[in-house]
């Protein structure tokens, strides 16, 4: 699959990678954390502008008709945004900011990279990820989300992050690639769904 580069570094992504890479004062582990979400925030500051500015005709537009913006379209952009935090190990379980602290994630079982689906379920653990942080401060290895998804964190060759493109286009093959991507939709979605819960019930 060929993606063009400039639409994973470019100058936002740069920026943000550079700028969450001088938080040392986290550790390590807490920085290469720190930086994936920075990441990714780079990654889709162009897309955030763009649904900003369809927000604001939105609301200027119900104001004209007298009507109300529903208070789940704001899932929409959260959706993509978790959808990406949960998939941001997909090439050989390392992701942008693995890579450039050197860390992969490995399966129990077997000792290999894990496989997609079991990153996937690893990650889906960001709805806690303040609890995320302070495990990571006694167990930097094993998260919440090593335990359930049988995952854990080692050391792995420090490599330029911008290698990933080379991974992106050789990797043709993904074995249960339509539920990794359903798996993938359904979990950005109920994570979003609860991120609102409490303006929901409110409304009720």
């Amino acid at each position: 699959m060929k993606i063009p580069k400039i639409l994973i570094f470019n100058f936002f992504t740069r920026q943000a990678f550079k700028g969450f890479n001088i938080l040392q004062i986290l550790g390590r582990r807490l920085n290469s954390m720190s930086m994936d979400f920075g990441f990714i925030l780079g990654l889709i500051f162009p897309f955030a502008v763009f649904f900003f500015i369809l927000f604001i005709i939105m609301i200027e537009s119900s104001k004209e008709i007298n009507g109300s913006i529903p208070i789940w379209i704001g899932i929409i952009p959260s959706s993509f945004v978790t959808f990406l935090i949960l998939n941001k190990d997909f090439y050989k379980a390392k992701s942008i900011a693995k890579r450039h602290f050197g860390y992969q994630v490995i399966d129990l079982k077997t000792n290999r990279p894990a496989n997609e689906i079991r990153c996937v379920i690893r990650n889906s653990t960001i709805i806690i990820w303040p609890l995320e942080v302070i495990a990571l401060m006694f167990n930097s290895k094993r998260r919440i989300g090593d335990l359930i998804a049988g995952t854990k964190l080692i050391e792995a060759e420090t490599e330029d992050p911008e290698l990933i493109m080379n991974d992106i286009s050789e990797k043709s093959y993904v074995k249960n690639k339509s539920k990794l991507i359903w798996i993938s939709i359904l979990i950005s979605l109920l994570i979003s769904a609860l991120a609102i819960l409490p303006e929901l019930l409110a409304m009720i």
